[in-house]
């Protein structure tokens, strides 16, 4: 974190998601990245318990609205969802917002990423 200024929630989204998101091809595939991992980012935010429920719930609807991908697909996106909770948890442990939307756009060729947030209590 900056010294004197707080960081702001979609600079910590970028850093936390930096390695994961470049896998993105074109910009539609990197919003798609940038979804999980807010959905990461908030199953994150969540206690231990929860945590496993949420992932869980999370798998269980992914195969649903993927019937075409196979069982090697979804433990890829389990692995991926487990390491970004795991990266979170590692950098922000403190941080409790809750991602309620995230945008990634290409400005110059470089990526801006906007989110919305709210604060948990």
């Amino acid at each position: 974190m900056k010294e004197g200024k707080k960081e702001k929630i979609s600079e910590m989204v970028e850093h936390f998601a930096r390695e994961y998101l470049s896998l993105g091809e074109d910009i539609e595939h990197k919003q798609q990245l940038l979804n999980s991992a807010a959905t990461a980012w908030n199953i994150a935010c969540l206690n231990e318990q929860k945590r496993e429920e949420a992932i869980e719930k999370y798998l269980k609807e992914w195969k649903r609205l993927n019937p075409a991908n196979g069982k090697d697909m979804l433990k890829a996106v389990e692995e991926d969802l487990r390491l970004l909770i795991k990266r979170k948890l590692e950098l922000y442990p403190d941080i409790k917002k809750q991602i309620i939307n995230v945008h990634i756009q290409d400005e110059h060729g470089k990526n801006r990423i906007t989110v919305a947030s709210v604060t948990l209590k």
